[in-house]
């Protein structure tokens, strides 16, 4: 007797736990299901074909779902459900979704939406009373995919996407993000179409659900584009870029920034067709985001901060027209620190190398080819610093056409103040807003020829047909006797060793410098009105000089008495 009820137990209890299980699955869904149809609000119906429970592991499998919202409706070929709680789906996925929007307007046809598959894990609901909506901006999930999404609205566009997936998200917080293969056509104002390749975003601050997009509050420790295309047919604009990747942009964060083949062209009615190609760029260092906000503000940027170092560059620029290029840059470099043997100083250089221009006719191309020079091949270098009393120096400032000149400026200017980071920004419509307080101690301009002038009085040596000697000597006699107005009868020495100067560049084609060396720092507003000083005043105030050095020798190699400092690579 006793073995039989044992026996009989051994399989009820089974039995009995099975259909506890069964039934605590089916309460869990059925209030799963409860909470979605409040969230939905009135007037939402849902329902399914086929609807199954596992008892041992309370997985729960929908068919043929259907939930409607008004003239809305979304369905589901198959819904799987796992680890249902109150609060938390463990496990869900969906497959065969397709989504009908009501028909807007006078469009021939409702927005559809289809997506291949879906799933979620990790899915945490907000904490709520029964019968009350879900708060959505508040759940956060551990992972999720999407897969094979299309959207098609008739008369105005279509989208799709290959895949996304996103990882630790919630509130306010974003792990990771990637879409792949995204693409999308809008044919509201002619045709706009966009393609992404990959996009990733990690680390991310996001808004939450729902609420309104503060661009300046998003920060994400990395992001990345690839393969984007977009093309504007109204515009008769297409861009395309490699890739652009992106590190620590934040608010008070230094960015790392990366982008990598980019194209932009089109078409208009003054310069015909016309394209612009960049191979790369690269920022290191720099506060991108909080210079973007200052300047939308119109406010002073963020300084510099002792110890940090920023640098660019740029590599590959070519912008052509009509299809042949007009300006080109081979590579351009720029550096910002400090000084290792003066801590508080700032030193910063540029350098541009390979820089080509090939003028259209219309705009001097016709003038330089006939001089010999159709494109023109320079480079630029600038080396400066700034120290903590106020006192920039530049030296040099140099721009050198190969085998034309080169110009080089040296300045040494005391007052100068660093703009207060959040303080308004100089007013634009004010020259003086910014450098009201300068003073000059010194500044030169330098002139080195290597072939421009000799071109230039060649060419009007032919036209006039006279020995370019000749033509020398008349330009030097100029110099020598050509009044100087407001010097009066009695000339000053330093003037006529001026005129000297000029006449001995004339003569020889070498260098000629133009120099202010004042005994005392002269403030700028003060400068800005000397024009109108006797000259032999301007020459003793501001200490004013004119140098001519001749040629070099034919044997020595550098066509320049400028030397343009590279700096160092980062």
């Amino acid at each position: 007797m006793y073995r039989r009820l044992l026996l009989a137990g051994c399989f009820a209890l089974p039995v009995a736990l099975g259909a506890l299980a069964q039934a605590e699955a089916e309460r869990q869904l059925d209030a799963a299901i409860e909470r979605l149809r409040t969230a939905l609000g009135p007037g939402a119906t849902l329902e399914w074909r086929e609807r199954r429970v596992d008892p041992v592991t309370g997985a729960a499998r929908l068919a043929g779902v259907s939930l409607r919202q008004g003239p809305n409706r979304l369905t589901m070929e198959e819904v799987t459900l796992a680890g249902l709680a109150n609060d938390r789906v463990a496990n869900a996925t969906a497959s065969g979704v397709r989504l009908e929007e009501a028909k807007r307007g006078d469009a021939p046809g409702p927005m559809v939406a289809t997506l291949g598959r879906v799933s979620l894990a990790g899915l945490v609901l907000p904490p709520g009373a029964a019968g009350t909506p879900v708060d959505w901006s508040a759940a956060a999930i551990e992972s999720g995919t999407a897969e094979g999404l299309r959207v098609d609205a008739p008369g105005r566009g279509e989208a799709s996407l290959g895949r996304a997936s996103v990882t630790g998200y919630a509130p306010g917080r974003l792990g990771e993000a990637v879409l792949e293969g995204l693409s999308f056509l809008d044919r509201s104002k002619g045709e706009t179409r966009m393609a992404l390749g990959r996009a990733r975003l990690a680390g991310a601050t996001v808004p939450r659900i729902g609420a309104e997009v503060d661009p300046w509050a998003l920060a994400a420790d990395a992001a990345l584009l690839e393969g984007v295309e977009l093309r504007v047919e109204k515009d008769d604009v297409a861009i395309r870029l490699g890739r652009v990747q992106a590190e620590a942009w934040g608010e008070g964060r230094n960015t790392n920034l990366v982008a990598e083949g980019l194209r932009v062209e089109g078409s208009s009615a003054d310069t015909g067709p016309f394209a612009a190609d960049l191979g790369r760029l690269r920022a290191s260092g720099v506060p991108l985001r909080d210079m973007a906000r200052a300047f939308a503000t119109d406010v002073n940027p963020p300084q510099p901060v002792q110890g940090q170092e920023q640098s660019g560059e740029m590599q590959g620029l070519v912008i052509s027209s009509r299809g042949a290029p007009l300006v080109r840059v081979g590579e351009m470099r720029v550096t910002s620190g400090w000084d290792p043997a003066a801590p508080a100083t700032q030193v910063s250089s540029a350098t541009v190398e390979g820089i080509g221009f090939n003028l259209p006719d219309e705009f001097g191309g016709a003038w330089l080819a006939g001089l010999g020079f159709k494109e023109v091949l320079a480079r630029i270098g600038m080396a400066a610093r700034l120290t903590p009393e106020g006192r920039m120096t530049a030296d040099p400032f140099a721009i050198q056409a190969m085998g034309m000149g080169s110009l080089g400026f040296t300045m040494d200017v005391r007052g100068v103040e660093v703009p207060k980071e959040g303080a308004p920004a100089p007013a634009t419509d004010d020259p003086f807003a910014l450098v009201g307080n300068w003073s000059i101690a010194a500044f030169s301009v330098r002139y080195t020829e290597d072939g421009l002038l000799r071109a230039v009085l060649a060419q009007q040596a032919a036209q006039e047909r006279v020995p370019e000697r000749q033509l020398r000597e008349r330009y030097a006699t100029m110099a020598l006797r050509t009044p100087v107005p407001g010097s009066g009868p009695k000339e000053a020495p330093e003037i006529r060793r001026m005129r000297e100067a000029l006449a001995a560049f004339a003569r020889d084609l070498g260098s000629i410098e133009i120099a202010l060396r004042p005994a005392k720092p002269v403030p700028m507003m003060e400068m800005m009105g000397a024009a109108g000083l006797p000259p032999d005043q301007l020459v003793r105030d501001f200490g004013l000089t004119v140098t001519a050095t001749p040629p070099r020798p034919a044997m020595a190699t550098p066509p320049s008495s400028i030397v343009i400092p590279a700096p160092p690579r980062p």
